[in-house]
């Protein structure tokens, strides 16, 4: 109980407030002088009875009484009980100095220092007064003993002296205690100042700003509050620290409180995830600095919210490095993870693969169902994939239907890792080839997959990107729907290629191209006209066969420039041949190239070309292939139909080798339908090519078209084809490919 109620005077107390630290001294006061004056007034009570000084004893047993009233009545106002204190301590002086003499000043003497502490200045200077007037009245007339040499033959001036003596030490005692308890009072206020300025500062302040003892939080301003979803401050205060730090930021919040520790004030700022009341995560910047509140030393924590800087970088990352349709990482990513990969595989000696997919007629689906069913169907293949692979594999999308499957660690031997390879790929390709449901309808899917090893110590890496890409066309070249191993022959015929396709750019810059021509014949063998066939005459080579470049030029977008540099030089050609008389009547065909015929302005390429030649539109005749027709089938038609206006022909160019239907082929304006030589080459010896030879015929005939057969190489075949009904023929039976200057001359002895 005694501990608990000095705990209550001595720490229990706001050490800013001047006047209730000096109450709290007035109250320990009197709770020692009980103590104290108990503890003394016993033994002197007892000695003053028995020398039957009862006087004496009655004014201690008073004193102590009085002193224990007021230390228990708590009550009665400060003011109240310390001139009470006043009162009694100079009553008591005074009954002292009646009964026993001059000892007993020293009572009288607390009187004005005891007033000045406890009530101020003027109540100091009235106890002195008081004192003045009280020590000559009572000594004198008590003549109390207190001998000064020289001053016994004069009591009255003798108790002036000492009044004077005694009030001068009394004053320089209570003026001193007056200026250290005024200084010590502008301290108080200073500080209570300065920390309500600090509190109204950050109570303000938009930052979020906490202080806590360094285990539990004592105050928040408004943004804290807000920041940790709490409804007011009381909310935060008393919680502990670490149950607002997340788990994950225990070990950096630790450091910066030890780092504040040892360092003079203030912790470096570090990065932090805090949780707020209801569990939710804050990224922040926390900075920690002492400082001194309510007069002890507690440490401020600034928290810079940086939750939705963040989400922005999280979002940036995104952007960056991972697809935004699928969400898987993207071709930067794919990179950098393959880098890592390659590095891995080498370093421990193990082997993994990459596995290239690339959905089969994808476009087609695009193109018939919309954009958003072919984003639907990337977005099931992307969740497909990532169900086929291990976990640390990596499914990334390059770009379109493009995606690639990292395997890593797949085993020490070229032989272990293809095994594991071929099991993931198995099953990514049986999973592709299932349903899928694209809103109301269902895709029957497939994929091509292309699969290369990497990590072999004795192989010199090559882009293992472009090798698994091989492989992945050498399985559409089978039939699709399949996968593939990436064979190094694949290699030689890549660079073949691309060599190629460096030899046809120079080829056009340099105008290596040429055109021979291939003379038509009606049946009487009379010559009626010619095919212009393209030429490469390229210098290390010689004549190059089309063959061999065509399809590369189709696939790199080079038959468009070449296309265009063919339809000219013909127009410039049939322009000469309309101005020389064994020539005039000639026609000359030119094939078209389906990519070429679908470009925007192509009827105004045809246009130009005959305008700039000055060639009759009625003698060209633009020989087109059944694969321009599988789509956009209306805009082909139109593009005939504007060009047939200016008096153009058309044929259609390997009949019966495509998926033209009888429907879109009455639609055409065709001049002239075309027998394919793959079907004249047997029609001697298979009665199918035959058969199809005869329906073209029968079909042309129907439609008022003509028929021109071609590839034509012996007397038996051109006979055949003319019991059929063929009037027209084109082969080596008749003439070769030929130079324009031997065609002519082949051509002007026949028509004279």
């Amino acid at each position: 109980m005694l501990q608990s109620y000095l705990h209550t005077l001595l720490l229990d107390v706001d050490r800013d407030d001047f006047a209730t630290w000096r109450e709290r001294v007035l109250a320990l006061f009197l709770f020692g002088a009980t103590v104290m004056g108990a503890a003394v007034a016993v033994p002197s009570i007892l000695l003053a009875v028995s020398k039957g000084l009862w006087s004496v004893a009655l004014a201690d047993l008073m004193a102590v009484i009085w002193v224990a009233c007021l230390a228990g009545y708590r009550s009665l106002s400060y003011r109240a009980r310390a001139w009470n204190l006043c009162l009694l301590l100079y009553l008591l002086g005074l009954a002292l100095l009646l009964a026993i003499g001059a000892p007993s000043q020293i009572y009288l003497l607390a009187v004005p220092v005891l007033a000045a502490l406890m009530i101020g200045l003027r109540a100091s200077l009235l106890a002195m007064a008081v004192n003045a007037l009280t020590l000559p009245l009572v000594g004198y007339w008590t003549q109390a003993d207190f001998p000064i040499a020289g001053f016994d033959a004069t009591p009255l001036m003798k108790w002036v002296v000492i009044t004077l003596n005694f009030s001068f030490v009394s004053a320089l005692i209570s003026f001193s205690c007056v200026l250290l308890l005024k200084g010590l009072e502008k301290a108080f206020a200073k500080r209570r100042d300065s920390e309500e300025r600090y509190r109204t500062l950050i109570e303000w302040t938009p930052a979020p700003l906490a202080v806590h003892d360094g285990t539990r939080f004592i105050y928040a301003n408004p943004a804290a509050v807000a920041l940790f979803g709490a409804r007011q401050a009381t909310d935060l205060i008393g919680k502990p620290l670490f149950e607002l730090v997340h788990p994950d930021s225990h070990s950096a919040m630790q450091a910066q409180l030890t780092a504040l520790a040892q360092a003079d004030g203030v912790a470096p700022s570090s990065e932090q995830k805090l949780l707020q009341l209801d569990g939710s995560v804050i990224h922040a910047e926390v900075t920690s600095a002492g400082i001194v509140l309510d007069g002890a030393h507690a440490i401020q924590v600034a928290i810079h919210d940086i939750t939705e800087r963040k989400a922005a970088q999280q979002q940036v990352q995104q952007l960056a490095f991972s697809d935004p349709l699928t969400g898987l990482p993207n071709r930067r990513l794919f990179l950098n993870r393959l880098q890592q990969a390659l590095a891995a595989a080498q370093r421990h000696q193990r082997q993994g693969a990459l596995v290239f997919v690339d959905l089969d007629n994808f476009k087609s689906l695009n193109e018939t169902l919309g954009q958003e069913l072919g984003d639907q169907l990337l977005r099931h293949v992307a969740a497909q994939l990532g169900a086929c692979v291990r976990d640390g594999d990596t499914v990334a999308r390059l770009g379109g239907d493009e995606f690639v499957m990292l395997l890593e660690d797949l085993g020490g031997s070229s032989q272990e890792a293809a095994t594991h390879a071929e099991a993931i790929s198995e099953k990514a390709l049986q999973a592709l080839r299932q349903r899928h449901q694209l809103g109301t309808f269902q895709h029957h899917g497939s994929a091509s997959i292309g699969i290369t090893l990497f990590g072999n110590p004795q192989e010199i890496s090559v882009d293992p990107l472009i090798q698994a890409e091989m492989a992945m066309y050498q399985a559409k070249s089978a039939g699709r729907n399949m996968l593939r191993f990436y064979d190094p022959q694949m290699q030689t015929a890549a660079n073949h290629r691309a060599a190629l396709e460096a030899a046809l750019h120079e080829a056009l810059a340099k105008e290596q191209f040429c055109l021979h021509y291939q003379g038509q014949v009606d049946e009487t063998g009379r010559f009626i006209g010619a095919e212009a066939l393209l030429r490469w005459l390229e210098p290390s080579r010689g004549l190059v066969p089309p063959a061999e470049f065509i399809a590369l030029a189709e696939e790199t977008g080079l038959i468009l420039p070449i296309g265009a540099w063919v339809l000219q030089s013909a127009c410039n050609e049939l322009a000469r041949w309309s101005r020389q008389p064994g020539l005039a009547h000639l026609t000359l065909a030119v094939n078209v190239s389906a990519r070429q015929f679908r470009q925007a302005d192509f009827v105004d390429q045809v246009l130009r070309a005959l305008e700039r030649s000055g060639a009759p539109a009625d003698r060209l005749k633009l020989e087109l292939t059944e694969s321009l027709l599988v789509s956009e089938v209306d805009a082909v038609i139109a593009k005939m139909h504007a060009l047939k206006q200016s008096g153009l022909n058309f044929a259609l160019d390997d009949f019966g080798t495509g998926y033209s239907s009888l429907s879109i082929l009455k639609q055409l304006p065709l001049d002239q339908l075309k027998i394919d030589q793959s079907f004249v080459r047997d029609i001697l010896d298979d009665p199918n090519d035959a058969a199809i030879a005869s329906m073209v015929i029968a079909l042309a005939n129907s439609m008022g078209l003509s028929v021109i057969a071609e590839g034509v190489e012996s007397s038996a075949q051109r006979d055949l084809l003319a019991t059929l009904g063929c009037q027209c023929y084109q082969g080596y039976l008749f003439a070769r490919p030929l130079p324009v200057t031997a065609f002519e001359a082949l051509v002007l002895p026949c028509s004279t």
